[in-house]
């Protein structure tokens, strides 16, 4: 079994991070920062100076800025955008727009024209932009790249990919006005993994199931979907993603010669299998140690900017831009388009 290529999270180049925004993942991802690597978080900014000084206080972070703009004016080498699915556009273009480069959230937009025009904002800036989906940086689906690229499972004909988790409680995932629903929240993931393991995919037929949050007004948030892709060659991908129940949460990629499979949940740190027909199997074991690991993918904006690179070769912006693409077929099929640009 070929084993994970990384970097030494405490060697090589040490960034100044200013973190945009203050919800539970930018807090994941500085306590990831701080605890595992050498990259140093120097400003934090949220909408009030009361929630910029809380977070600050809570992590050490010795600038505090109560409005996005200051953020993005102080010398820090990177700025890290986490806040709302709907925010991305707006917040990392005033980033890139003050000379940073940027690590967005995904999805990096949920509306594709937004995103398609911040990647050529980014590229006519030269300035490095990526979307944070960390399951590609981490050491796992470093192994999982070896696999394909050595061909060990033969020729790809099948893939599936799902994730559930209960949410109906959580109203701003269940809000549609705040860029709620399965697919934004974790459908990504889902997509995302299909899109890897076969690139050129399409989708074939969605179908979604509404649910509105207790007590919110309206029709509510796509609750869980499925969806059937494919490509030319008439290889297939399924996928399914739920806020509704939790679901086993697995993923497999099946090939003329081997299948291999994810150990749930598959997109966090865990082990992979490869079995081969007659029975033979190769485990790669790695602790499931969650959002722990989220400085992974920090690891890689920050080798990629020493390097002089605007994109990273784990998550050039055209595959996100391919996946953005395959989430907004889904939403079409479903009918669930997102609402246009004010």
């Amino acid at each position: 079994m070929p084993q994970p290529v990384v970097p030494d999270p405490h060697a090589g180049p040490s960034l100044r991070w200013a973190i945009l925004g203050t919800g539970w993942i930018a807090a994941r991802f500085v306590e990831a920062l701080q605890q595992h690597t050498s990259q140093r978080v120097v400003a934090v900014g949220s909408r009030t100076a009361a929630r910029a000084e809380e977070f600050a206080a809570r992590y050490g972070i010795e600038r505090a800025c109560g409005g996005y703009e200051e953020l993005v004016a102080s010398d820090a080498d990177i700025v890290y955008v986490a806040t709302g699915h709907l925010d991305h556009f707006a917040h990392a273009s005033l980033a890139l727009a003050a000379g940073k480069p940027v690590l967005i959230e995904k999805p990096m937009t949920p509306r594709l024209a937004e995103a398609r025009a911040l990647a050529a904002y980014a590229r006519s800036r030269g300035l490095f932009a990526m979307e944070a989906v960390w399951s590609l940086a981490l050491p796992r689906f470093s192994v999982v790249r070896q696999v394909l690229e050595r061909g060990l499972l033969g020729d790809v004909v099948e893939v599936h990919a799902n994730l559930g988790e209960r949410l109906v409680g959580h109203h701003r995932a269940m809000d549609p006005a705040q860029g709620g629903g399965a697919m934004n929240d974790i459908g990504t993931y889902v997509m995302m993994f299909a899109n890897e393991a076969l690139p050129g995919l399409r989708v074939l037929a969605a179908h979604g199931q509404r649910c509105a949050a207790p007590g919110a007004q309206g029709r509510g948030a796509i609750g869980q979907f499925h969806a059937l892709l494919g490509d030319d060659a008439d290889r297939q991908a399924t996928v399914s993603a739920s806020m509704l129940a939790d679901t086993p949460t697995t993923a497999y990629i099946a090939g003329t010669e081997a299948t291999l499979s994810l150990d749930a949940p598959f997109y966090q740190p865990g082990g992979v299998a490869v079995r081969f027909h007659d029975g033979e199997q190769l485990r790669y074991e790695e602790p499931a140690l969650a959002h722990t690991q989220l400085f992974w993918e920090a690891l890689e904006a920050a080798r990629c900017i020493d390097a002089g690179l605007t994109e990273s070769p784990l998550r050039p912006l055209d595959r996100t831009l391919a996946t953005l693409a395959l989430m907004e077929q889904a939403r079409e099929l479903m009918g669930d388009p997102i609402d246009p640009l004010p």
